[in-house]
């Protein structure tokens, strides 16, 4: 398996507010605005930590109009190879931001000292492809595979379906022994 990573880890984006509030869709666009020119100033194939253990609670309104639509971005490629995860969001946070990746049918990481989180909807071929991606942090698709006891393009489609999300990184090809190509991808936590 695949132990060196390719992804670098950017500075994180700390959420702050004064009274350690984030709310209402204006806010939410604000965010938006500069978590895009933050992510843009970052070096390709990095991923950014958003930081949120300064804030104490964020809405619904704020979550949708900030979280959705930087994932939103980051899945139609409008970023580039840049990526974030969530760290440091309380409960009340997290259960926000799951309760938004529902709604839109979206997901994304948390990343703790416990571990990483799944946020949201993911179909469970899909969830348990990245439970595997998370675990082993870098694999080509036929690893995969043979993790998942699936086919070779199940695993790819599952992985594309992934890197799609922002959730994984396809990172460069290597070649095959007997000849070819394949990809090797990444989780961003």
């Amino acid at each position: 398996m695949h132990k060196q990573t390719s992804l670098r880890q950017a500075d994180p984006f700390v959420f702050q507010a004064d009274s350690g509030i984030l709310s209402g869709r204006g806010r939410g666009e604000e965010l938006l605005k500069e978590l895009t020119e933050y992510l843009r100033r970052t070096e390709p194939d990095a991923v950014t930590p958003l930081d949120f253990s300064e804030i104490q609670f964020m809405d619904i309104s704020s979550a949708d109009e900030c979280v959705t639509k930087l994932l939103m971005r980051i899945g139609s490629g409008e970023l580039g190879t840049r990526y974030v995860y969530l760290t440091g969001a309380n409960e009340s946070i997290r259960e926000t931001v799951e309760a938004v990746m529902k709604l839109r049918g979206l997901a994304t990481l948390h990343k703790s000292d416990d571990g990483v989180q799944i946020l949201g909807t993911l179909k469970t071929p899909i969830r348990e492809a990245l439970e595997v991606m998370l675990d082993l942090k870098s694999a080509t698709s036929s690893e995969i595979s043979k993790a998942l006891n699936k086919n070779v393009n199940i695993a790819c489609n599952r992985l594309n379906a992934l890197q799609r999300m922002g959730l994984v990184c396809r990172l460069k090809d290597e070649s095959v022994e007997g000849g070819g190509r394949q990809f090797v991808y990444e989780a961003i936590a």
